[in-house]
């Protein structure tokens, strides 16, 4: 692309990429990914979403039933029923499935009549029990499983983020005594857990500070610390997503340093174990003007990739410092270099679309403000409009829960 075109976000293009999607069998690489069939059925309906192309009635109905159907007997949801033998549950529920399991319930009932009934038929006191047996004792940690009856699975900060999201989803604000309480993370241990996550170059790590730092990582943590403060309602953010990080200037410095100048020229097939050919040095992005092109990458020394634009940008939007971001050239290499002429996004350049990463380009676009795109709610990773209806969806659980509670009462044959 010629430096003087204007890229933009083709709409029309990513509403027919993401309606084959959604409509039609996915080629045949995603077979290996079929146990995370969920997931990859949120990411095909937020963006939809995103793009202002909602589902019919009867789509949304089709959605609910079979994300229920997933639903496991003692709590939490399984990414996919094509494992379990006929008659049996849909395998064993994990943490990812679950958290967008709920988001799916939601984005089947937004914009629609019934919004607080969109997690009708969630088993939530099952659920929240659950999640709380997935938290290790000795530090924190979340599991991503359960086996029998232990947490399994990695130390790591992206349990975390799902945990707290499930939590904030379902929980609300009932007191301990009150109706609907269950006993909650203990969200001291789950907080040191995530702050330790810290490296010595500020970003954040899988488990511990001895790890690498990651984009990814680092916004999974600070999400995470916000959704375990973040008001039940939605109208009111919170505030300090890093009051728990040690080192908030090298935290900064370390999301800026994901941005680098762009040469489209200089970018040839590379596998990807390979040295960065393209990454320049940040101080070049003042001179001579604003780059054309900014790349942005999720780790030291490593190439540009669509999805990094979303932990970066995400992460600092998390910290009220969207301004350290470079918004028009890194929108210019998302719509010029990444969007594919299909419709969706790559992950680097030449390489065709795929669900992640189309579904990251559009949340990353949408952070920066695209006018095309719904307004995004940046912790859970949906519309806001979504996070609303998942907000009324658990007031309106809630409710239910308290009706039933009350007529179970009235009518326990006693009087």
């Amino acid at each position: 692309m010629a430096a003087t075109e204007k890229p933009g976000l083709d709409v029309e293009r990513h509403i027919k990429y993401w309606k084959r999607c959604h409509s039609s069998y996915l080629p045949a690489p995603y077979t290996a990914n079929d146990s995370t069939r969920l997931t990859l059925a949120c990411f095909i309906v937020s963006s939809l979403d995103l793009l202002r192309s909602p589902l019919t009635a009867e789509e949304r109905a089709a959605v609910q039933a079979w994300v229920l159907s997933l639903q496991h007997p003692d709590g939490g949801f399984c990414g996919s029923a094509t494992h379990a033998p006929a008659g049996a549950s849909a395998g064993d529920a994990n943490l990812a499935a679950t958290f967008f399991a709920l988001v799916l319930l939601a984005l089947a009932a937004v914009g629609g009549r019934q919004e607080e009934s969109a997690f009708s038929g969630v088993k939530r006191t099952r659920l929240l029990r659950w999640l709380r047996r997935l938290q290790r004792n000795e530090d924190g940690a979340v599991g991503q499983m359960l086996w029998e009856g232990e947490p399994v699975g990695g130390h790591d900060v992206r349990n975390s983020y799902m945990a707290a999201g499930i939590r904030w989803m379902l929980r609300g604000d009932v007191e301990k005594g009150g109706e609907g309480w269950v006993e909650d993370l203990d969200l001291d241990k789950l907080v040191g857990f995530i702050a330790n996550t810290q490296t010595h170059d500020g970003g954040m790590g899988e488990t511990t500070s001895h790890h690498e730092s990651h984009g990814g990582y680092t916004f999974c943590a600070l999400s995470a610390l916000s959704l375990l403060s973040r008001p039940a309602s939605t109208g009111k953010r919170a505030e300090a997503a890093d009051k728990h990080i040690p080192n908030r200037a090298q935290l900064l410095k370390f999301l800026s340093h994901r941005q680098f100048v762009y040469h489209a020229e200089e970018e040839t097939e590379h596998e990807d174990d390979e040295e960065n050919f393209i990454e320049k040095e940040l101080a070049q992005l003042q001179l001579d003007g604003p780059p054309t092109f900014v790349g942005c990458n999720g780790r030291w020394n490593k190439k540009a990739d669509t999805c990094y634009f979303w932990w970066a940008a995400g992460a600092l939007s998390l910290l009220g410092q969207q301004s350290m971001l470079h918004r028009e050239p890194a929108s210019n290499y998302l719509t010029g270099i990444t969007q594919h002429s299909i419709g969706g996004f790559a992950k680097t350049t030449g390489a065709p679309p795929d669900i992640y990463h189309s579904y990251l380009g559009l949340t990353a676009l949408a952070i920066m403000g695209e006018p095309k795109l719904k307004q995004l709610d940046a912790e859970l990773c949906c519309s806001a409009e979504v996070a609303a209806c998942i907000a009324k969806a658990r007031d309106g659980l809630l409710a239910a829960e308290k009706a039933r509670a009350t007529t179970n009462w009235e009518n326990d044959g006693f009087w």
